[in-house]
């Protein structure tokens, strides 16, 4: 679906551009490598922000994952000490009851009591403070495992009806799922509530697009269960289908096909009209003088193709190196822009610097990209073709890799397709889209304001704009066709300092628009954030998991049984792996087939960072002191 018309221009990039230029501020010469770039040009305050968050080493996580192991061997062996010392008959995983006595098996609870002992032993915090949070995940978890063995016991005693051991494993290890969030977000230092009013109500018809493939998706998969029962039983017993039989994964993927569907027909609909008013294009810029020249050439380039007038902003912020001088001298040579701006500013924060170049702006459509992002040449013109409707507050694109980057832009371009050409169109189908990257987003510039601008002092402030607009009753969009190409991180300190910035982000934009959780009916509060934290948490748990699985399989396989070889593999791979395989044939990228294996061993590199980013939260002593003003300084 990528055609050759959407490639971005290729000049050769600004390499040898490495002098100090005049607008740069007061930083001095950086020391630049071999291409161009400042030493550790990736760091800035946003990497970190102060108040809400920690540089901690990387040695801090991977003494917890040690921790982890640990713990996890003794939680484990205890029972199984007791049963050989003592006689006594416990059962195995902490299981209060099971009618079908195969508590042997499948030991979820033993897990979450070690990930949430050995997180809470390595937050952020005094002795005090997470002793206490180990106690609320303890408290919390305990409540939940009482109440799914008792109603278990309740359904046995009274209704003769026996809940497989699966399926009491299951409600409590979704239960644990979501404890994790919850408690960080109650007790971490975290941005207040943002205030912007929650306007969005559910809509009838949003619902029932998902309750209607919610049926077709159940009915397919007890279609499989019943007609093609061998064939299941067997994907179940190696996990392809998770253990679970295909109520429920085989069920979530088929949803997911149908929404994705919808969703591509919903965009072809909504950008059918055209529409090209005057825009104005925003790059925040720190350190990029080695890419900004490609950037600003490839805006000219959309530019010519776009029927409106193009102007741009570029908002220079507290570099060490020639962004200001490359831009300027770039920009004075592009042919297609009707004008532009170089402001250069020695306040840090990438928010700060969008919040003042908005203030440079007249136009009614602000084109948000950052300076390391190439668009295609119809990028802009396809993105605001949706703006038609007066409704749409924000579109987003596609955010490819440079695929010449080497294997790990390879396996981005998995991770891109699945999350941005999959799963965010389904979104799309029922309008559950809260959050667009920032590497390339059109916003509607009325919409954006009474939104409040960008969050100053946290991270994620493109996720939280395009949330604060959906509450006051704007439709965020995502459109693939829109095509942009970023840069992928070319050394493991640049890919945990982005991962970490990332996944950190989930956390402060929840906090700052906590009210919108189960607000109004909206099906984002309902559905759409609910989910996301669900699946951050199971991102966080994906490495101790595998560390866990290991664990179980080497050291009490005599305990649990040994699994067999293709469990092993089909749990590593399983139907994530499926899933990637269908994307990848229907965005016709056979070419990336053969990288599927290492993608899948990236999803445990990223679960390792998404972990590092919640261990650098901060949990203080007092709940005054978890009080964080992110200031928003466009909000009336």
């Amino acid at each position: 679906m990528l055609d050759e018309t959407d490639a971005p221009p290729a000049p050769p990039r600004p390499d040898t551009l490495t002098a100090k230029g005049p607008q740069q501020g007061e930083t001095g010469t950086a020391k630049l490598d071999g291409q161009g770039r400042s030493e550790d040009f990736f760091r800035s305050v946003d990497s970190a922000p102060q108040g809400v968050s920690v540089a901690r080493p990387r040695i801090v996580q991977d003494t917890a994952l040690v921790g982890f192991a640990f713990v996890s061997i003794i939680l484990l062996a205890l029972p199984e000490l007791i049963r050989s010392s003592a006689g006594i008959d416990l059962p195995r995983d902490f299981i209060g009851f099971t009618a079908d006595r195969l508590n042997a098996v499948l030991p979820v609870r033993t897990f979450l009591i070690s990930f949430f002992l050995t997180y809470a032993i390595f937050a952020f915090g005094s002795v005090g403070t997470r002793l206490k949070l180990a106690g609320l995940f303890l408290i919390k978890f305990a409540v939940v495992c009482t109440i799914v063995d008792a109603a278990s016991w309740a359904s046995w005693r009274f209704a003769d009806a026996v809940w497989p051991i699966h399926f009491q494993q299951f409600l409590v290890g979704v239960a644990g799922l979501a404890i994790f969030p919850h408690t960080l977000i109650s007790n971490a230092r975290l941005p207040v509530d943002s205030g912007v009013p929650n306007l969005r109500t559910g809509k009838p018809y949003e619902y029932t697009v998902l309750m209607l493939t919610a049926m077709v998706a159940a009915l397919v998969a007890i279609i499989v269960a019943t007609i093609y029962e061998p064939e299941a039983n067997y994907l179940r017993s190696i996990a392809i289908l998770g253990g679970m039989g295909p109520g429920v994964f085989l069920a979530q993927q088929v949803m997911g096909g149908q929404l994705a569907l919808i969703g591509w027909i919903r965009n072809l609909v909504s950008r059918r009209r055209a529409f090209a008013p005057p825009a104005c294009v925003l790059i925040p810029a720190h350190n990029e003088a080695h890419q900004i020249a490609a950037t600003l050439r490839a805006v000219d380039a959309a530019a010519e193709r776009y029927d409106g007038e193009v102007q741009v902003v570029v908002m220079e912020n507290c570099s060490e190196d020639a962004t200001a001088h490359v831009a300027e001298s770039t920009l004075s040579a592009c042919e297609h822009i009707r004008g532009y701006t170089v402001n250069s500013s020695t306040i840090p924060g990438k928010a700060k610097a969008l919040n003042r170049g908005l203030d440079l702006i007249e136009d009614d459509f602000v084109v948000r990209i950052d300076a390391d992002t190439e668009i295609s040449p119809r990028a802009i013109h396809v993105a605001m073709r949706h703006f038609a409707n007066e409704h749409v507050g924000a579109v987003g694109g596609l955010p490819m890799p440079h695929e010449d980057e080497g294997l790990l832009s390879k396996v981005r371009a998995i991770e891109v397709l699945l999350r941005h050409g999959f799963v965010q169109v389904s979104f799309g189908a029922f309008g559950g889209i809260f959050g667009l990257p920032g590497m390339f987003v059109i916003y509607r510039k009325g919409a954006l304001d009474a939104a409040g601008g960008f969050t100053e002092g946290m991270n994620g402030e493109d996720t939280d704009i395009t949330l604060a607009m959906a509450s006051i009753g704007y439709r965020n969009v995502s459109e693939p066709r829109a095509l942009f190409y970023t840069e992928t991180p070319d050394t493991l300190a640049f890919l945990r300092e982005q991962r970490t910035r990332w996944f950190r982000s989930l956390y402060h934009v929840v906090a700052h628009n906590r009210s919108a959780l189960w607000a109004n009916g909206s099906v984002i509060g309902n559905v759409s954030l609910p989910f996301t934290l669900l699946n951050g948490a199971r991102r966080a748990m994906m490495t101790p998991l595998l560390i866990y699985g290991l664990i179980v399989f080497f050291i009490f396989g005599g305990v649990y049984g040994h699994p067999s070889f293709a469990t092993v593999v089909a749990v590593v791979l399983g139907m994530p792996f499926v899933l990637a395989t269908f994307v990848l044939l229907i965005w016709r990228r056979l070419d990336l087939l053969w990288v599927l294996p290492l993608y899948m061993g990236f999803r445990f590199l990223r679960s390792y960072y998404t972990l590092g980013s919640t261990l650098s939260l901060i949990y203080p002593k007092t709940k005054d002191e978890r009080r964080f003003e992110a200031k928003k300084p466009r909000q009336g």
